[in-house]
């Protein structure tokens, strides 16, 4: 039997549940709502409220179509809205005050995926790490990206980011949480986005630390090209780019569908809203805006070790890839250096086959290279850095340690992930390395610092060694190489 338990905040009561040592409050509106009228808006802070609001439901998930990564991920249902600006809070039911607070940004190629999906439920960092975790809906899609000077300026994903920050800011206080320790943990979208909130000059105030998953951080475009996107996406639709404000919402999905398969590249994680360089929110100097906003922080980034085997395993056309396709793959995404790193990767796995080849030299220009050149940056600015890699591989699955396979370790939620990118897991060796990989981001919260006593010592990078700690049954650091 859950236990009701109420919490008085300055905007007005909220009403939860308490069970098993965790007060849950789900589905908590952080913004004034949205409809069809003022889409494609800037969000406005909620506004006090009089009576108790119910907070022991999740809320409707940002409008989206299933994934393109569900045969990997497995899939889900859930109610979607317009109104969908929510975020969830899980913390521990002993009453304490200032515990640290970790602000959840999910990935899924800014179209999908949702902050209060049980895979992200909170409810272990809670009860077993004293930790206080936040889960937040922001806009996917056309309805968060979409960026025409006849509609708007676009970002109104990020725009929602930053307001559930500020919300955090005003009152976790009210949930035992303390506002001036918030570590923003983001994987694949959600790492891209917190980039962008740490290159905000607004955001990065509401942050203390970075966890940073899978992220790709040139994953930005400009006014231009989103313009030119956005009258494509008009077209296919067969309206006026004015007329996106009052399109029908299932159209408008199905329109994204279409987009992004016309948009679509050989052998390429082609994402078809991305952020934009508008000039308020997200400045032309982000890259420079997010090492001066790192300033007195501490960041955690890392990657998978088979991150594209999750869009390309599989895949037919790829697998039966001819070495002209291959080449052509590598000039297009790794520019100059692209013969030297294909050499690299024929020589680190001599028998790997064409889909091997090609997971690796991606893995290379969108996941593996962008992190450890970023985190030799944040460190060559003296900001104290750790990096990591996820290896761990479901013996049954033919993914690898592929994109998103951290996430069932990091949430513990292994019993509502379906099993494809996991399969062959066994619990008990799964329950071991989550409660290890757990307690380390818990600590990396508290303390700025990751290292415990129970796993290795992990040096941070310095001027001189780069180290890097690789997650799997058993847990090793090594020397990357010379930073």
């Amino acid at each position: 039997m859950n236990n009701e338990c109420i919490t008085n905040t300055s905007l007005g009561a909220i009403r939860g549940f308490t069970e098993d040592g965790v007060d849950t409050f789900l589905g908590i509106p952080y913004s004034d709502p949205l409809s069809s009228e003022n889409r494609f808006c800037s969000p406005n802070p909620i506004q006090p409220w009089s009576d108790i609001i119910d907070a022991t439901k999740n809320g409707p998930i940002p409008p989206q179509r299933p994934s393109r990564l569900a045969r990997v991920m497995g899939d889900f249902t859930a109610p979607y809205n317009e109104d969908c600006l929510t975020l969830n809070i899980w913390s521990p039911s002993a009453k304490k005050e200032n515990l640290p607070v970790i602000f959840w940004i999910h990935g899924g190629a800014f179209v999908s995926g949702s902050g209060s999906l049980d895979w992200y439920s909170g409810k272990s960092f809670a009860r077993n790490q004293g930790i206080i975790l936040i889960g937040i809906n922001y806009r996917l899609g056309a309805l968060g990206f979409l960026c025409h000077p006849d509609i708007s300026s676009g970002n109104q994903g990020i725009e929602d980011q930053i307001l559930a920050l500020e919300w955090v800011n005003q009152n976790i206080k009210f949930f035992g949480g303390d506002p001036k320790n918030v570590t923003v943990m983001g994987q694949s979208a959600g790492a891209i986005s917190t980039y962008a909130l740490l290159a905000n000059k607004k955001a990065r105030h509401f942050i203390k630390n970075v966890i940073f998953q899978s992220g790709r951080f040139n994953s930005f475009e400009t006014t231009d090209v989103a313009s030119e996107k956005a009258e494509k996406f008009a077209k296919i639709a067969g309206v006026p780019v004015k007329d996106l404000k009052t399109t029908p919402l299932e159209k408008l999905l199905d329109t994204q569908s279409s987009l992004a398969k016309e948009e679509a590249v050989f052998a390429s994680t082609n994402i078809p809203f991305l952020p934009v360089i508008d000039g308020d929110t997200i400045l032309k100097t982000i890259h420079s805006d997010a090492l001066n906003g790192a300033a007195g922080k501490r960041i955690i980034l890392g990657s998978t070790h088979d991150e594209m085997h999750a869009f390309i395993s599989g895949n037919t056309e790829i697998e039966n890839a001819s070495q002209k396709q291959i080449t052509e793959v590598f000039k297009r995404e790794l520019g100059d250096n692209w013969e030297m790193i294909l050499q690299e990767c024929r020589k680190r796995a001599p028998y790997a086959t064409a889909m091997e080849i090609l997971s690796m030299g991606l893995n290379i220009a969108n996941f593996e290279g962008q992190t450890a050149k970023l985190a030799v940056n944040f460190s060559e600015k003296g900001i104290d850095t750790w990096l990591y890699r996820f290896d761990w591989k479901g013996q049954d699955s033919q993914f690898g340690a592929c994109h998103c396979i951290e996430l069932p370790f990091i949430f513990n939620t292994f019993k509502e992930w379906s099993p494809p990118m996991i399969a062959g897991l066994k619990l008990s060796e799964g329950k071991m390395l989550s409660y290890i990989l757990q307690k380390t981001w818990a600590t990396f919260a508290k303390n700025g610092n990751p290292n415990h006593d129970e796993i290795p010592f992990w040096p941070k990078i310095s001027e001189k060694k780069c180290y890097e700690i690789h997650w799997n049954k058993y847990i090793e650091v090594i020397q990357k190489f010379d930073a």
